[in-house]
This record gives structure tokens, sequence and C-alpha cells, in this order.
């Protein structure tokens, strides 16, 4: 079975291994009423009672954040309780900045919640987490002010890490010196670590700092240019490493392009154009912290280059209906002036959206709906692709224009947020009655006859996973996706999360017929994944309880990898 990694990302879920699973939950009427469910737990530092730790619970659905935490303060004992709370998928943290998991696991753990649903034991074992601090000087012994300090995992610059050429590096976790030159990185957890300052084309992250900032060369402690130099700081519960001085070298030399944007047709200047710049590194992309806009004579200035190629992109929805044509530039020991982004009449795409549904209060919800097109450019490498979004019209109408040359896969959102309401999806996409998955745009063509299919499911799937021969290992994701048959790569709806009970929640699913694959571990050439999979069919507005269980003693299954 071939299962996408970019997706088991996104997806990061916690242990089955907790001794007690609690019967699955029965199905509960759909009124309305107050809700009555609950969480519990207590937490502990060093094994007693922690009092005054705050407790929050969140929803996690894959949305901007539109809701606040509900929370409790633990009391002297370390136990909280958080009630009225409706069912659904949650997340539960305790803030507690300067403490870290007693067993390496993630702060947060994730909950389902049924109706008068009283979840017990939801608790954390925390342990005073490890500090780095020191001082951050350039090559005079100043103190750099809002430097970005950056600590790495010791095993982050492995060779094939290094080597990947679609890949950086991140780190685990940044921050700023004060106006003395001074970081301190409290709440790190116990391991082997590199510490840097500055920026480097292998790691990301490295000396983003504010616009208009000198930049530096990468420098890992103790004043060395190779991260196979550097010193590992050791971390333990508790430990405080100090001193850990980093002095960076001369501010990197930076450049400047200036150039114009024009009307390709017409050659004249177009004022007021914003774009973004990117900086090429192999086969991929280091966005550049400087947005871009045209004067009144179509005039811009882009500061602050480093040597190297660039490419634009020119920012969506901007009213012109223009796109920008490829152009890449390069700066290598000087300004350079002279560049020019040509605008050219976009592509558009243009069609209808239409809801399998007869229900009104589900058609009133297109007009909160919005299309949106994002180009893939034919040719591979690292071509800078465009986007568009469109409103959706009271009939269903919608046009996606100044698209670049290429496929230009739509999908469904909402104002600020990168997914549709819970029970909306796209069921199929046609171009002139012919079903496709990604419409094809050339030189300025006006595509039409496009329908967008969506459907609207108010089903749901309330599971419990269970073990034989053995529980999970301890850290092991779980993940589960609903998929339509042949669809192995594009699940249904975003794959719940598995909490501490075997517990999970799928809601928003249309009526059908779907297969239900359940990952244990993460599918990779040297240790694959155990994929159990099973049919499942839903009624319109029904409510489904399933029990998985997992015979651990099975072979894992084959990797296919995308």
């Amino acid at each position: 079975m071939r299962f996408s990694a970019l997706y088991l990302c996104t997806v990061l879920l916690t242990m089955l291994s907790l001794p007690t699973l609690l019967p699955a939950q029965t199905t509960t009427s759909q009124t309305a009423k107050v809700p009555r469910s609950s969480v519990s737990g207590r937490v502990t530092i060093k094994e007693k009672g922690a009092g005054g730790v705050l407790v929050g619970l969140r929803k996690t659905e894959f949305q901007f954040p539109t809701e606040s935490y509900q929370r409790a303060t633990t009391d002297p004992d370390g136990f909280y309780r958080i009630t009225n709370i409706p069912p659904g998928n949650y997340e539960v943290l305790p803030s507690a900045p300067a403490f870290v998991a007693a067993t390496g696991t993630a702060r947060s753990k994730p909950v389902i919640i049924g109706d008068d649903d009283n979840v017990e034991g939801i608790n954390f074992a925390l342990v005073r987490g490890g500090v780095i601090t020191g001082r951050v000087t350039d090559a005079d012994g100043h103190p750099l002010i809002q430097q970005v300090v950056s600590i790495y995992f010791e095993t982050a610059f492995t060779q094939t890490q290094r080597q990947s050429p679609q890949r950086q590096i991140y780190p685990v976790t940044s921050v700023e010196t004060d106006d003395r030159g001074i970081y301190r990185m409290f709440g790190l957890q116990a391991g082997r670590y590199k510490v840097a300052s500055g920026r480097s084309d292998e790691t990301a992250m490295s000396g983003a700092g504010p616009a208009g900032r000198s930049s530096y060369k990468q420098v890992f402690y103790p004043d060395v240019d190779e991260p196979d130099k550097a010193k590992v700081i050791e971390v333990s519960e508790g430990s405080e490493a100090t001193d850990v001085d980093i002095t960076l070298g001369r501010p990197l030399q930076t450049f400047a392009a200036t150039g114009r944007v024009i009307d390709g047709e017409r050659n004249l200047p177009v004022p007021n154009v914003r774009f973004g710049v990117q900086r090429i590194l192999g086969q991929r992309m280091e966005y550049v912290n400087t947005p871009v806009a045209s004067n009144v004579q179509g005039e811009f200035v882009i500061e602050g280059l480093l040597p190297g190629k660039y490419g634009i992109n020119l920012f969506p929805n901007q009213g012109n209906e223009m796109r920008a044509e490829a152009l890449n530039f390069e700066i290598i020991d000087q300004d350079i002036s002279g560049v020019v982004v040509k605008l050219v009449k976009g592509a558009s795409v243009s069609g209808f959206v239409v809801i399998e549904s007869e229900d009104k209060t589900v058609q009133a919800k297109l007009s909160e709906l919005q299309v949106r097109g994002f180009v893939t450019p034919q040719g591979g490498g690292p071509i800078i692709g465009s986007s568009s979004t469109s409103p959706i019209g009271p009939d269903g109408s919608f046009r996606l224009a100044g698209l670049g040359n290429g496929i230009v896969n739509i999908n469904i959102g909402m104002q600020g947020r990168p997914m549709p309401p819970k029970g909306f999806t796209i069921a199929r996409m046609e171009r002139d009655g012919v079903a496709t998955r990604g419409i094809e745009t050339k030189e300025g063509e006006q595509v039409t006859g496009v329908r967008v299919i969506l459907t609207y499911g108010n089903a749901v799937i309330r599971g419990l996973v269970t073990t034989e021969n053995g529980p999970v290992p301890e850290g092991t994701r779980v993940t589960v996706s609903l998929t339509r048959p042949g669809e192995r790569n594009s699940p249904l709806i975003r794959p719940p999360m598995v909490d501490g009970r075997g517990r999970f929640l799928m809601e928003g699913i249309p009526a059908g017929t779907y297969e239900l694959n359940t990952i244990i571990g993460i599918t990779t050439q040297r240790s694959p994944a155990r994929i159990f999979k099973r049919v499942v069919t839903v009624q319109e507005g029904s409510t489904q309880d399933l029990t998985i269980v997992v015979d651990l003693a099975e072979p894992p299954a084959k990797p296919e990898l995308q």
C-alpha cells in the first residue's frame, strides 16, 4: 500500500500502551443540550503534585485557531478538572514553560470526548527542563541585539540529512538575544545539542531576524564554521549550561537590486504591484524577509540580498488579472539594476461549485466558502507557481484569474482558514463534463466549463483501537485514515488523532463505502509500518462505533513510498 509520508507528518499521535481501555461509547441523541463532559487528571513534578499550574484544552481542528482554550488550574495537590466540554477532538496541555515531560514525549495529549463522557487520568509528569545560555558578540566584541540563536540536535547534521537537495535542517528552537547580547533557552528536553547563530544555506530559520538587520555567517559554539567541529552541549534534567558564547565575524556584505514593473503588452510602468522574493538554493527556495512594492513609476528596490540566484512571485488577487513572466536574476558581488518584472495577461479558470445536497441549510453555507487555485508549473525544478482565490457567487459561480502555465489544483476553504467547514469535501471535478484531477492552463488561456462538485457529510465514526500480542511500543505513531476505494493517498477528511485510550473520532463523513486504514508506525525502507485495512459503509446522519483489533504479531507491511 502506498502512503504519504507528508500526510503522516501532519498527524502527531500518542501511544496506545496505557493499561486500561474504556468501553466504546454508545450512540446518543443528536439534539442540542448543555455539554456535561469533563476531563480530569493530575500534574506532578518529580512525582509530587504541582499546584497552580494552568491546564488548557482546545479543539484540534485543522484550521487557524478560532476558539480559546477551556482551562482549569491545578489544586495544591496537582489535580485539575475541566468541565462542560462538547463532544469532539481535543488536545490537553499544561502551561509550565520551564518544564518538560518526564518521559520525553510530547507536552500535549490528544483526547477524544463523547457525550456525557468523564475522561479521567489525563496526567502529566513533568521535570524541570535544561537551560543553555550565553552571549553573542560581533568581531569587535560588541553585543549583538536581537540576534537569532538556534540549537540543533547533535544528530541533525548526519551525512544523509545534509546530502538531500530539497531538505533544510531545522533547529529544535530559536531565541533572540537581549540588549546585552545575552540569550537564554530554557525548558529544554534532555539531550545532546549544538548551538549556532547566523545564517547558512544548509539550515532553515537561521539568522532570520528582523528585516533590515545585518546578516552574519553561521558560527557554531565554540566559534567554528563547521557543525562537525561544534562542541556538543549535554542537557540533562534541570541542568544549566552557561557561557555558551559565540563570536560572529563581520556582517555579510549584501547588495541591492533595482528595476521596474511594466505592462508587457503596452510597455508602460505598473504601480503598486506587490511581490515576494525567493533565493534559489538548488532544488528548494528560501523566502527573503522583504516584501516589495512598485512605486507610482513602477520602480522598485530590493535591499539586503546575499549573493545567489533569485526569483519573484506576484502576490495573488491584486485586481489586475496579470501574472509575472518567469524571471530569475543573480547577485554576484555588486548591486544590479535593470531588473524588469514583466506582467502579462494571466490564464483564468471559471465555472460553478455545486453541492450534492438538497438541504437548504447546507446550500446556504456555500457563500461562506472560497475557491482556491494553486498552479504547479510544468518542467520541474525550483519554479515558483502562482495562486488565486475567488469568492463563490449566489449561483455558485467562481473565477480564478492571473494564473500561470501549469496544472491548477483546486481546493475549498474559508476566509482566513485553510480548510472548509466540517463536512464539506470535493467529491470530483469536471472540465466540460469530463472528470479531471487538475486543470491544465496554457499561455493566457481562459478556461471555462469547470464544475467543482462538493459533498456534505454528517455521518460519524467513533473508533477504538486495541492490540493483541503486546502493546504498541512507546512513542509509536498511530494513524487512522479514511479513503475512497482506489485513492489511498487522498484521505477523505483530515486524519484524526488516536488518543491515549485508543479512541478516535471522525466527523463530517458523506454517506458511502470507504477503506479505513490503521497505520502503526511510519512507513520507511528501514522500518516499515504495520497497516491494517477494513471496509466501512456509513449512512447519512449515522453514528457508527467500531473496534479495530491490531495484531502486532502480524509481519509489517511492505513499504510503498511515493
